[in-house]
């Protein structure tokens, strides 16, 4: 039974029962309940930041398996970079080198990911950073493979074509005799006597010596040239190599024209800025002057001497020669 209180009447001298209006007691149970709900959640608010829902535990625990997956994964992706990086050394190094191939640069190798940031689309996830590490490894480590297989099938052509590369190679001397006058290097110039490099070979002979190319090749240039050198011929050979025949009396092809190594491209003589016959002989590799001795492949131990000793003194024994 619903407990029924009651309140003394003075007046009366007797007890009346007590009773509330409706109103006051809707009141009255609003206020309980607001204040069982605020002990409620005040208690679930405590109990939430010091215990874990059963729900946010296994969140949690999703979440650091995902994170471990990642570190997991970046560490392969560090495995990888390091097999892609013996991969580029021995690309350099060696397939590279034996077909005499330009070395790819580290800046080509590993990319660029300037500009606009590539991972705008993770900065709202919380562990934003993991995600954008991991990606930007592998973002890299795909460039480093994208490049290494672009370098690899240039490698296979040059394999391909290492015979017609063995064949357009200059290897052999312009001209029959091996009377050389002034080898690569600096020397002494033969008209101001000042030291200055000297960008290829001179064989000296007799005019009307025939010269010969020294690989298979086209002729780009067959001409007078006013800077020195007289008539001369200039053979682009592909693979990077190009060779020059200065100073000759007489041109016997014209450009355009495809030559064999061995074939006579003129005779030799005593044009342009020159102080004796002969011919100067240049080979460029790559647009760069480099040494012909070391394409010969009929160099003997004399010729080796007598290259070491002219560049140890710098200057040839002989200045019959030109200045280019």
């Amino acid at each position: 039974m619903a407990k029924i209180k009651y309140r003394f009447n003075p007046h009366t001298l007797k007890f009346d029962v007590i009773s509330h209006p409706l109103r006051k007691k809707i009141a009255k149970i609003a206020i309980h309940l607001l204040v069982n709900v605020t002990i409620a959640a005040t208690l679930t608010y405590i109990y939430s930041i010091f215990l874990d829902t059963p729900k946010e535990k296994n969140i949690k625990r999703d979440i650091a398996d995902i994170i471990l997956k990642y570190d997991l994964f970046q560490r392969k992706i560090h495995e990888k970079g390091s097999l892609v990086n013996d991969f580029q050394k021995r690309d350099n190094n060696i397939y590279r080198a034996i077909f005499e191939a330009d070395t790819l640069s580290s800046s080509l190798r590993e990319g660029g990911y300037g500009g606009v940031n590539r991972y705008n689309g993770f900065e709202k996830y919380q562990h934003a950073d993991l995600l954008v590490k991991t990606f930007t490894m592998l973002d890299r480590l795909s460039w480093r493979v994208y490049v290494q297989s672009k370098s690899f099938d240039e490698v296979i052509v040059l394999a391909k074509n290492k015979e017609t590369m063995t064949q357009c190679i200059p290897a052999i001397q312009p001209v029959s005799d091996k009377n050389i006058s002034a080898f690569f290097g600096f020397r002494s110039d033969p008209f101001t006597h000042r030291l200055k490099m000297h960008y290829g070979i001179d064989f000296t002979g007799a005019i009307g010596t025939p010269v010969h190319a020294t690989g298979d090749g086209v002729v780009i240039e067959a001409e007078f040239a006013f800077d020195g050198y007289g008539k001369h011929i200039v053979i682009d050979h592909g693979f990077g190599y190009k060779t020059r025949y200065a100073h000759l009396s007489k041109i016997e092809v014209k450009a355009g024209d495809k030559v064999k190594r061995g074939q006579v491209i003129g005779l030799l003589g005593n044009t342009g800025r020159s102080t004796g016959p002969h011919v100067h002989y240049e080979v460029l590799l790559r647009n760069s002057s480099v040494d012909p001795l070391n394409y010969f492949n009929d160099l003997t131990m004399a010729d080796y001497d007598k290259m070491v000793k002219y560049a140890t003194v710098g200057k040839s024994e002989s200045y019959s020669s030109d200045d280019n």
